[in-house]
């Protein structure tokens, strides 16, 4: 049977210059973690001692829990992708879970990266100066997922044709290659997940939601 889906590429609008090409600029998938010179804050206040008033904060709790959306909708597609190399689901149940899966999280993605563009991360900079150049870091790791996703909708659309048309002679050889591509975007963006957190929760720790002005 037919499952009738594709992948949505949607545009990603940004509040400021392209930066992904400024070689000063630590890159996502190149980098372990924050670069030293933006830890200073995460080493007085590392992630053992966030407290619980601070993670459930008003932004600070809904932020986080939009983190946690992502991670989970990226181990359904993982699962998904396993399942169907193991033989475990047919091909119709993988396709139609994959394509509701990868554009939930294409959608809240972009949404969730262009909110901090335009909203978050100009707050955060425009309170602490010095901290500029580590939003500069997070924005163009959002042009760098973005441009991963691009690869992730090229191949995710192509599996779907191919399936949809019949012309898979081997699966688990059409799934495999694709989960390279999948993995390429899984690990960058939990890496700049990761250090999304480790950049902005030491500075809430440090001076509170209502310094910067933050609500949802």
């Amino acid at each position: 049977s037919v499952i009738i889906g594709t992948l949505l590429r949607i545009n990603y609008i940004y509040w400021s210059g392209f930066l992904a090409d400024i070689l000063e600029i630590d890159q996502l998938g190149k980098r372990n973690g924050l670069p030293d010179s933006l830890r200073e804050l995460l080493k007085k206040y590392p992630r053992d001692t966030w407290e619980e008033d601070v993670l459930n904060g008003n932004w600070v709790g809904y932020w986080l829990g939009r983190h946690s959306v992502f991670k989970e909708i990226s181990f359904a597609i993982n699962q998904s992708l396993h399942n169907i190399l193991d033989n475990k689901i047919s091909t119709d149940k993988f396709l139609s879970d994959y394509i509701q899966l990868m554009n939930l999280m294409l959608k809240n993605l972009n949404s969730h990266h262009t909110v901090e563009d335009n909203y978050i991360f100009p707050k955060f900079s425009q309170k602490i100066e010095k901290f500029s150049y580590g939003l500069d870091l997070l924005e163009n790791d959002h042009h760098l997922i973005h441009s991963s996703i691009d690869n992730v909708v090229v191949e995710g659309n192509s599996i779907i044709k191919t399936i949809n048309d019949n012309k898979v002679s081997d699966i688990k050889k059409v799934v495999g290659s694709y989960k390279t591509v999948n993995d390429t975007f899984e690990k960058l963006l939990m890496a700049h997940l990761n250090d999304e957190e480790d950049l902005l929760i030491p500075l809430v720790v440090k001076y509170g939601e209502k310094y910067f002005d933050l609500g949802h």
